[in-house]
């Protein structure tokens, strides 16, 4: 058995103090299992990519997650903002709201599945996705995204007593009452084209779902090579409403007038040149941008899955 310690990065305050009770039940197993682990906890926004940078530099053998969609992006950009080299693979104890990048790992959700991944699983490399604009820069573990998802991640606060999927959709239907359809332009290169018009939902992703498991690309991989777009137009909300059971599903390839593609990346802007705010992996983007430029950095981010996966 490795006796090396892992690091284990906690987010106390994911899903309304879910992360710090999570972190209590993984600690215990790991104790049990006398599997040597370092805990941090994270203070504010920001400070688990400052923790993975430092836990980098220290050389550990893997990092532990325990946190949703935004810890583990921030995470992921702590590691692969710095220097060329090895990276520890990340581990993830699911404890988000959404937690659609653990969907991608195909582990159990108990504290004693991620100890069995830790004791027996296996190295995948994912893919991850690259967002700049204007003044920013981002890498993504799953999704960037304009239209309805911004103004659901404004209105989520309200259903908190719900979790996963639940609280996406009585997000999605209370924002879509006073949205309004942006009119956006997204160049996918010349292979791909161009897409004009007013939308209800553009979003690029890694894997197969976003909101707690709205399957929007489901035939999505996190490791192959590509970026998956789905584009919705701007629809009345009685077509919006037929079409969400389809994507939870992930039916709804066929659906008219819907966009599905893979990409190796996109320019996306407003026709008028305003600002835009996005998503990016669940959480509101720092500030709007004119143009978002999106690109694949294959096989970027080591993560530990089971075995068998």
């Amino acid at each position: 058995m490795n006796t090396e310690p892992v690091r284990v990065i906690i987010n106390p305050a994911a899903s309304a103090g879910r992360g710090r009770r999570a972190a209590v039940e993984l600690l215990e197993e790991l104790d049990a299992r006398s599997l040597p682990c370092e805990a941090r906890y994270t203070e504010g926004p920001g400070h688990a990519a400052e923790l993975a940078a430092e836990a980098r530099e220290a050389g550990v053998r893997a990092i532990v997650v325990v946190g949703g969609d935004g810890t583990v992006h921030e995470v992921a950009g702590g590691l692969l903002a710095g220097r060329p080299g090895r990276l520890p693979p990340v581990c993830v104890f699911p404890a988000g709201t959404g937690n659609d990048f653990f969907r991608m790992v195909g582990a159990g959700r108990s504290a004693a599945a991620v100890a069995r991944v830790l004791e027996q699983g296996a190295v995948k490399h994912f893919d991850v996705g690259r967002v700049r604009w204007d003044s920013g820069e981002r890498v993504f573990v799953n999704v960037v995204g304009v239209g309805v998802d911004v103004d659901v991640l404004r209105c989520r606060a309200r259903f908190g007593r719900l979790t996963g999927l639940a609280q996406y959709l009585a997000a999605l239907l209370y924002a879509l009452v006073t949205f309004r359809p942006p009119e956006v332009r997204i160049d996918l290169g010349p292979a791909g084209g161009t897409l004009l018009g007013r939308i209800t939902l553009s979003v690029i992703t890694v894997g197969p779902s976003i909101g707690g498991g709205f399957k929007v690309n489901p035939a999505a991989r996190a490791s192959d090579g590509r970026l998956d777009l789905l584009h919705v137009p701007a629809m009345n909300l009685l077509r919006i409403m037929a079409l969400v059971p389809r994507v939870i599903r992930g039916t709804h390839g066929g659906a008219k007038a819907l966009t599905m593609c893979r990409i190796q990346g996109a320019r996306l802007g407003r026709t008028d040149g305003k600002p835009v705010w996005f998503e990016i992996d669940g959480e509101l983007s720092p500030e709007p941008a004119r143009e978002l430029r999106v690109n694949i950095v294959p096989r970027a981010l080591p993560v530990m899955v089971p075995a068998n996966a």
